[in-house]
This record gives C-alpha cells, sequence and structure tokens, in this order.
C-alpha cells in the first residue's frame, strides 16, 4: 500500500463519508497521495510541471491514475473535482502570478462546494525572529511557511471558507470548502 502524506490518510475517512470520489493531486510529485487515494477507490488526476510529468509517467502506479496532466493543461481542462490536494507546493511556489495561475487552476478545476486540502509547512517562532521580521522575507527559519489565518488570507478571495486545520510538528494542514461557484 501506498504511504500518503499524514494529512490525506487523516481526513480520507472524511472524504468517504462525503462520497467524495474524483481527486485533483495538484503537485503530485512522487504520486504518494495519488496512489494511495488511487488504492482506496478514489478516481485521481495527478498534476504537476511539464518536467515533472514526464517523470511521472515512468514511475510505476501511474497506469492507475484516471489521467496525468502538466500544470500549464490545468487552466483549460474543467475537471470538476470533488477534492483538490496540495502538499507542500506552495512552500515552494514564488509569490506574484504563479502563485496566483496556482490558486486559479485549483477553483477552475474544482466543483463548486468541492474541498481543498492544502498542507505546508507551519512558522516556527525562532529566537532569530525579531519584531522587524516581516515573517517570510528576511529570516531563512521562516521563509516560504504559512500559518492557518495566513492561508485564509490568502484562499477567502478565492470563494474558499475554512473547514477545519491542525498542526502538527513543522507543518499546518487545512481543509477549505469552495463557496463560490
Amino acid at each position: 500500500m501506498a504511504i500518503s502524506a499524514i494529512s490525506v490518510s487523516r481526513y480520507k475517512r472524511f472524504f468517504q463519508q462525503k462520497k467524495l470520489v474524483s481527486v485533483l493531486d495538484y503537485g503530485a510529485g512522487t504520486l504518494r497521495n495519488s496512489k494511495f487515494l488511487a488504492e482506496e477507490g478514489f478516481r485521481v488526476y495527478a498534476a504537476d510541471i511539464p518536467a515533472q510529468v514526464e517523470r511521472i509517467m515512468q514511475m510505476s502506479g501511474h497506469e492507475r491514475l484516471a489521467g496525468v496532466l502538466a500544470s500549464d493543461q490545468l487552466e483549460r481542462s474543467h475537471l470538476d473535482v470533488d477534492l483538490v490536494l496540495s502538499s507542500y507546493v506552495l512552500n515552494i511556489i514564488p509569490d506574484g502570478s504563479e502563485k496566483s495561475r496556482y490558486l486559479k487552476n485549483i477553483v477552475l478545476n474544482l466543483r463548486p462546494e468541492g474541498y481543498f486540502l492544502i498542507e505546508v509547512r507551519c512558522r516556527v517562532q525562532s529566537q532569530q525572529c525579531s519584531s522587524g521580521c516581516s515573517h517570510g522575507h528576511k529570516c531563512s527559519s521562516c521563509v516560504k511557511t504559512y500559518s492557518h489565518e495566513e492561508l485564509d488570507e490568502m484562499l477567502v478571495p478565492y470563494g474558499f471558507k475554512r473547514i477545519s486545520h491542525y498542526y502538527r510538528r513543522h507543518a499546518v494542514a487545512v481543509l477549505y470548502q469552495r463557496i463560490n461557484a
């Protein structure tokens, strides 16, 4: 059995209770979440940057997926999935147009009332951070990290409301629901 991110394992029962069927693993990487959910009976689409899609097509288990897409295909795919997963992707996407395109692609491919599970590295306050730190720009220990409040700020304008969240070690996982059609 494939090993998934802890957040995916933790919310799997919720996904099943809500009768979610289709999933977009956006930033699928090594397919750990995609394979896990496919083994659990979900119809899974994996998406990543074109160079990673080439590697995915060489991985075992990709043939069990409903599809593998390059991220640049998502703006015209309109998959209408029940759930989008994002595991540590926002930690590596630069601010600006790339992040905006990523979030717009999520909305374009998620059905109304669908769910979005995002897991990111969270900020750990350190001795190095001072009141002058803008958290994400000056301290190497808090670059590209987020709190659930910061994720809320980022996602509410895209029509999402937070359903739940939890912190563990150096990560935060947040489950959202799309409220705007």
